[in-house]
């Protein structure tokens, strides 16, 4: 009986030492998202955040029209290709607004961005 009793606790105790490391680990996940730049100056990303912060509302609901779209039972394509349009145009925007402010509007920051993939706006959620 005490063979199993301490049996029970070593595994439990490997359990919660496994949990530990995999919390404390750095790998791929979700990095530090979109706009991400460790070099530009607090002043430049407030500005670019204050020029576009309706276009990234915009952004935002125009990818949850679309999501939603996508979950119908019947999705219209129509209304698909024309959300994906919006968004895309979007971004443009956004980028244009980054070029000038030379700050990155979309990138993978330091960890990769989404998962272990490049890391692009489009691929949030």
């Amino acid at each position: 009986m005490k063979k199993m009793t301490g049996m029970i606790i070593a595994v439990a105790a490997m359990l919660v030492l496994a949990s530990a490391a995999f919390a404390w680990w750095d790998g791929p996940g979700m990095g530090y998202g979109p706009g991400y730049y460790s070099g530009a100056n607090a002043e430049t990303m407030k500005k670019f955040q204050k020029e576009t912060l309706s276009l990234r509302d915009e952004f935002m609901t125009k990818r949850i029209e679309l999501r939603s779209e996508y979950d119908k039972p019947a999705p219209d394509t129509a209304r698909i290709a024309a959300l994906q349009k919006d968004i895309i145009d979007i971004q443009a925007k956004i980028q244009v607004v980054a070029d000038k402010n030379g700050v990155p509007a979309w990138g993978p920051g330091p960890r990769r961005g989404m998962m272990t993939g490049a890391g692009c706006a489009c691929r949030w959620q």
